[in-house]
């Protein structure tokens, strides 16, 4: 056997694999997100936008300080959802949202709050924060 071995190498070749591995983005793995948020305007969703990277987030905060009533500060947070009770078609003449219900880092967190409290609540929203949707659900 301890012949065959080195014979079977000479004969057949010996041959190599290569193994290629992905590099993960970490940022989008652990849930981190970059808010501009505005303390100002804690109530509006539709102004505490969230982004994928710090860099987005401090360019759209510097954008949208200058030369306007806004006063942005970057922070971190661990969610891109928000439940809230409100209006779906939010404007500053048909109402308020109220205060953020629940947090969540996807949408399917956010939808399993929502189906468990709707019998409290009718008009529950969930609200996207990186792309400014809102969807009203009706479980």
């Amino acid at each position: 056997m301890k012949y065959l071995l080195p014979l079977l190498f000479t004969i057949g070749g010996c041959t190599t694999t290569t193994i290629t591995t992905k590099t993960v983005d970490l940022i989008k793995t652990t849930g981190i997100w970059y808010q501009a948020y505005d303390s100002n305007w804690a109530d509006d969703p539709t102004i505490n936008p969230v982004f994928e990277t710090n860099e987005e987030a401090e360019e759209y905060a510097k954008r949208n300080n200058m030369g306007t009533s806004h006063s942005y500060e970057v922070r971190e947070v661990d969610y891109r959802y928000e439940v809230r009770v409100g209006f779906s078609d939010y404007t500053y003449s048909n109402g308020t949202w109220e205060n953020i219900l629940h947090t969540a880092g996807d949408f399917n967190g956010a939808y399993e709050y929502v189906v468990e409290y709707s019998s409290a609540h009718s008009d529950l929203i969930i609200y996207d924060l990186k792309t400014g949707k809102q969807f009203e659900e009706t479980p």
